[in-house]
C-alpha cells in the first residue's frame, strides 16, 4: 500500500469522525450487549462534545505553537540563513474565480506570503517543497512556485517535486540543498505544522530553523463563555491538532523501532 494512503488510512481510524464512525460499527456488531453499546455511544459523543470546545482547541494547538513562539522581524537575526524553504500544504482542486484550475491552498498562501516577506527583506533563495498524488497533476511545489513569481513576484531557485509526507520533504529538500552547498535556512510553515515538521528535519546535513506563521491557538475569544459552547471550527481545529500530536508520536516511536 502507498505510504500516503496509509497515512491517511490510520488518520482515519485515529482522528474524528473515523474513530466515531468505527465506533458505532462496533456497538452495532456487539448491539445485543446494550450496557456496551450505551458505553460506546456516550464515550464518542462525548469524545465529539469535548473536542468541538474552543477552549480544548485553542489548549491542543496552543501546546504545539507555544514551542516556537513567534518572533517578530525575524529577518533581522545574526547571522541569516541561507535559504527559505517552503513547505506544500494540499491544493485547492478548483479556482474559478481564477478560470478554474488548481491551485495552492489556503494554509499553503499563509506560507507563501511569509516566504515572499522574508525574501523581500533578506534576499534569501527559496526552495518549495511538495509532491502530486497523481502522476500526471502538477506537483504542489509547481503549483507554489506559480503564486510566488505570478502573484507575490518573487523568484523561486529550486523545486523539489517528488515528497509525500513531511518526513519525505525533510529528506529530499535537504539532499537538494547539501548538493547546493546550503549550511543552514528556514523552514516556513504554519506554528501548529512546526514541530512535526523541525522533527523531521533534525539530524540532517543543512540546519533549519523556525520561520512560524498562523498562530491560531492563540485565537481570543469575545466572550469568556462563548470557550465552553461547542463549535464546529473548533472540533476542526481540534482535529489538526491531533493530527499533529499522533505524527509527533509515529515519528519517535519510528525512530525507536529504527
Amino acid at each position: 500500500m502507498d505510504n500516503a494512503l496509509l497515512n491517511r488510512s490510520l488518520e482515519f481510524l485515529l482522528l474524528p469522525p473515523g474513530q466515531f464512525l468505527i465506533l458505532s460499527l462496533i456497538a452495532l456488531l456487539w448491539r445485543k450487549r446494550k450496557m456496551l453499546v450505551c458505553s460506546l455511544f456516550a464515550f464518542a459523543a462525548l469524545q465529539i462534545l469535548i473536542l468541538s470546545l474552543p477552549i480544548t482547541a485553542s489548549w491542543l494547538l496552543g501546546e504545539l505553537e507555544d514551542q516556537y513562539p513567534p518572533r517578530f522581524e525575524l529577518w533581522k537575526q545574526e547571522p541569516l540563513p541561507e535559504a527559505i524553504v517552503v513547505l506544500g500544504s494540499g491544493r485547492n482542486l478548483n479556482v474559478p474565480e481564477y478560470a478554474g484550475g488548481e491551485s495552492t491552498s489556503l494554509a499553503g498562501i499563509e506560507r507563501l506570503r511569509y516566504a515572499a516577506h522574508l525574501h523581500r527583506a533578506t534576499g534569501l533563495p527559496i526552495l518549495v517543497t511538495g509532491g502530486s498524488p497523481l502522476p500526471a497533476a502538477r506537483s504542489e511545489a509547481e503549483l507554489m512556485r506559480d503564486v510566488l513569481e505570478d502573484e507575490f513576484h518573487v523568484p523561486v531557485k529550486w523545486l523539489e517535486s517528488n515528497s509525500h509526507t513531511t518526513w519525505q520533504n525533510a529528506q529530499f529538500t535537504d539532499e537538494m540543498l547539501a548538493a547546493a552547498g546550503i549550511q543552514s535556512a528556514w523552514l516556513v510553515t504554519q506554528a501548529w505544522h512546526m514541530p512535526r515538521s523541525l522533527y523531521a528535519f533534525r539530524n540532517r546535513k543543512v540546519q533549519y530553523l523556525p520561520a512560524s506563521v498562523s498562530y491560531s491557538g492563540s485565537i481570543q475569544w469575545t466572550d469568556y463563555p462563548m470557550k465552553f459552547v461547542p463549535q464546529a471550527t473548533a472540533l476542526v481545529r481540534s482535529s489538526i491538532a491531533l493530527h499533529e500530536w499522533i505524527g509527533l508520536l509515529w515519528y519517535w516511536l519510528r525512530e525507536k523501532l529504527q
